[in-house]
């Protein structure tokens, strides 16, 4: 079968469609013939050396983080799934024509979804879902400020929210504030922060209060004005970390407002705690909520152009997913 490798090529990590071997159906899991696959940030930053993939030299790895498709195949001890459902699931080498996955990381894409809109949905719905409800606890009423809103991952996140019962959802952007695909997410406001200083803009909504739960995607740069904008006993949760690692931090602040700072990543979570975010995700009605939820899709390339596709997402021009159609 085909699947883009990640191969060092003339010192370079490089991605490239090649021959493989296909997988091996286990017990426990499903086969998936894969027809999209999303792009993501860890995507490059595996290129860039600073993340690190399950191949090596000998036996390169398949990039890609996700896969949607249809199951062609189910292995013993898998019930509740069969041959010809359309399922979506985080996975390690996602970009192949098929994947074995475990039954219990895959989800049911929603029926009025297409494939490209099940890969571009469920990484960030995997992650905001964690970030929202097991991490920052949103309880309904809550107040949500998403950064960098026109990224795929936070895109969903405002959906989210607001699926969630949330109360007032503001966005912050930096180049796309005029976008009217953006726009049209029915934030409560999306605060343009280069034009805006955002915690001035937050503390005046709010009526000086704050916000209660702030999902920050830009990192470090953010992390003291994130306090500033914090409401008493707010929850900031650290997914992203596009404008940087590191950040200043004001612990008598912290103290006063008794504000919680969490992190959140997939690289340290056991497969065993994937599986319950999985398990978490399906409690929400997807089905139901099919349409709040429906991903924005900034482009999809056909998946041999995958390093164009890659590059675009670098470029940070885009609004929504950056989508990769299999075969």
């Amino acid at each position: 079968m085909q699947a883009v490798l990640l191969e060092t090529i003339n010192g370079n990590i490089t991605p490239t469609l090649s021959a493989m071997d296909r997988p091996e159906l286990r017990p426990g899991h499903v086969r998936v013939a894969v027809r999209a696959a999303s792009i993501n940030r860890a995507d490059l930053l595996i290129r860039a050396g600073t993340h690190t993939s399950a191949g090596s030299a000998d036996a390169p790895s398949v990039a890609g983080l996700d896969a949607c498709g249809e199951v062609v195949g189910v292995g013993p001890d898998v019930s509740g799934i069969k041959t010809g459902d359309r399922v979506m699931a985080m996975v390690p080498g996602g970009l192949a024509e098929e994947v074995v996955v475990p039954a219990a990381a895959v989800v049911t894409v929603p029926s009025v979804w297409s494939f490209a809109e099940g890969a571009a949905a469920i990484t960030a719905l995997m992650t905001e879902h964690n970030a929202l409800v097991t991490a920052a606890r949103l309880q309904p009423g809550e107040t949500v400020l998403v950064h960098a809103a026109a990224s795929g991952v936070a895109t969903q996140a405002i959906a989210l929210a607001q699926v969630l019962g949330a109360g007032r959802v503001f966005g912050t952007t930096r180049s796309h504030s005029d976008s009217p695909i953006l726009r049209g997410l029915g934030l409560d406001e999306l605060i343009d922060v280069s034009q805006t200083n955002f915690v001035d803009r937050i503390l005046e909504l709010t009526a000086g209060s704050g916000v209660d739960v702030i999902i920050d995607h830009v990192g470090g740069p953010y992390l003291e004005d994130n306090l500033r904008a914090a409401a008493i006993t707010a929850r900031i949760i650290g997914v992203g970390r596009l404008g940087g690692a590191t950040g200043t931090l004001d612990m008598e602040e912290l103290a006063r407002k008794r504000v919680e700072v969490i992190g959140v990543t997939f690289r340290t979570h056991s497969d065993e705690e994937k599986f319950a975010i999985a398990q978490a995700l399906r409690q929400v009605d997807l089905e139901t909520h099919a349409e709040a939820l429906r991903p924005l899709i900034h482009r999809i390339y056909p998946w041999g152009r995958v390093l164009e596709a890659q590059e675009e997402l670098a470029a940070n021009t885009h609004v929504g997913k950056i989508v990769l159609e299999v075969r």
